[in-house]
């Protein structure tokens, strides 16, 4: 009698845990699996090996006419995350790092239920934020000093920086260390030749993009992976020949003046102020799926990302710029506040972990954003412009001249608010979308909606379809009444 009450109870579990279903069509494939069902209770499941902080990133669309359907994630025998819908349904998506290395096991559960799942997966290894020093940007920021040292050294009027009263110097602070140890250098030839190409209209973001894209210097060459763009530039004529002859003049002189100021005696003499500036930024980079979920969000990729920060660029300034051959983005900036030279009370500038993250979302999402707004028919552009009327004075105050770099900034700061919400970050993300409709990036709210959309539902599809499409929308959306 007991064998036969066991042999009913063991006959019971194995029950409990077969999978019934009717009218089951699916679709099984590595990476994906969907299926359809009029009646569904059981588990479907897929196992993906995963290494520690290696990122698994789902995308899937629930459907419970009936009962319910359980998606989870789980490892070791336990659940870190699961979606349950019950007569009703959800698309989204979700990501999340591996704890440990090992296997993970996705699981889609049904409980007596009829409809629908579709599941997407993949796995991306982490990626992290490059930190480092470039010689070229410290040696041009010292030419910047010398250029415009004596004006801004001159100028005595207190001002309110940063929330504290000071003189420019003050703000400034490593620009005046800097200019009386190397004003006598202002007439090298290199100076002469940077203030005319000044008045030919090269600016410092021309100067930084072509700095990044050479060998460094005392050694610094145009070299196979310069962007014939940038060499181009050298020449208003469009002439090839002239642009490279000229490209190299002026990095001779550029390799003269690192010899004659000795660039590596300023580096180790200034060596520890560099290194506090490096451990600044570095504690504060964003996490490692911050980027893949940026290239997530965008459909695109990029070798290498980083950050420059900088000991003689002036404070609070930035520049973000890219490399077209090596697909390598660079953002290079100054300090973000005062500096203390104090041995006791030693501060470069560089320690805010909130404006250090918003400086990569911002400035990275330039090089995936433009492209896309570059991509746009210019007679769409055009039709658009009357878009630009309502704002054009809190714009212009911003230094966003036109239509063009006015959509530039709204589609990176839509970005920044969309990807901000897929890291989990959802406060941050409520406070930039409003922050920025307040300094009047109207549109922001309409782009960011109808980037979601198209988000949560195109698995692989081309952000700059999806740019031209939410552009087309915004148009009518915002077409002027008729007189």
């Amino acid at each position: 009698m007991r064998f036969i009450v066991i042999s009913i109870l063991a006959a019971a579990l194995l029950a409990s845990c077969a999978t019934t279903t009717r009218n089951w069509k699916s679709n099984d494939l590595p990476g994906k699996f969907s299926a359809s069902f009029a009646y569904f209770n059981g588990r479907e499941k897929h196992t993906v090996d995963l290494t520690k902080d290696e990122i698994l990133f789902l995308k899937y669309s629930l459907t419970a006419v009936n009962g319910n359907i359980t998606l989870s994630v789980s490892h070791n025998g336990v659940v870190i995350w699961e979606k349950k819908v019950t007569g009703t349904s959800d698309t989204a998506e979700h990501h999340l790092a591996a704890l440990s290395t090992g296997r993970y096991i996705i699981t889609v559960s049904g409980e007596n239920a009829a409809g629908s799942f579709n599941v997407t997966y993949k796995t991306v290894l982490p990626k992290t934020v490059q930190v480092i020093t470039n010689r070229n940007i410290e040696l041009y920021g010292l030419m910047m000093v010398l250029d415009d040292g004596p004006e801004m050294l001159s100028r005595k009027d207190t001002m309110v920086f940063n929330g504290r009263k000071a003189v420019w110097a003050q703000w400034y602070g490593m620009v005046p260390r800097n200019y009386e140890r190397y004003k006598a250098f202002d007439t090298c030839r290199i100076m002469s030749i940077y203030r005319k190409m000044q008045t030919e209209g090269y600016f410092y973001d021309f100067f930084v993009g072509f700095l990044f894209q050479v060998n460094e210097v005392p050694f610094a060459h145009i070299n196979a992976t310069t962007d014939h763009q940038q060499i181009a530039r050298f020449s208003p004529h469009g002439d090839m020949a002239e642009a490279r002859q000229k490209a190299a003049d002026f990095l001779d002189a550029l390799n003269d003046f690192s010899r004659a100021i000795d660039m590596d005696a300023y580096l180790t003499r200034n060596k520890p102020y560099y290194d506090l500036a490096l451990a600044s930024v570095m504690k504060n980079v964003p996490r490692g799926d911050f980027l893949p979920v940026m290239e997530q969000y965008y459909r695109k990729q990029f070798s290498e990302y980083s950050l420059v920060p900088s000991l003689t660029l002036f404070t609070d300034m930035g520049f973000g710029t890219m490399n077209q051959s090596t697909r390598k983005i660079y953002s290079t900036f100054g300090s973000f506040t005062f500096q203390s030279f104090d041995s006791n009370h030693l501060d470069m500038g560089f320690d805010d972990p909130v404006r250090i993250r918003a400086l990569a979302a911002h400035e990275f999402g330039h090089s995936f954003a433009n492209p896309a707004i570059d991509s746009l028919p210019s007679p769409l552009l055009t039709e658009t412009t009357y878009l630009y009327e309502p704002i054009k004075a809190e714009m212009k105050n911003q230094a966003y001249n036109s239509w063009l770099t006015c959509l530039y900034e709204h589609l990176v700061r839509a970005g920044e608010v969309i990807v901000a919400e897929k890291i989990g970050d959802s406060a941050r993300a409520a406070s930039s979308l409003q922050d920025n409709i307040n300094k009047g990036f109207i549109y922001l709210p309409f782009m960011v909606q109808e980037l979601k959309e198209w988000d949560k539902h195109t698995s692989s599809g081309n952000f700059n379809e999806a740019v031209l499409q939410m552009m087309r929308k915004l148009k009518e959306a915002y077409k002027p009444a008729k007189q």
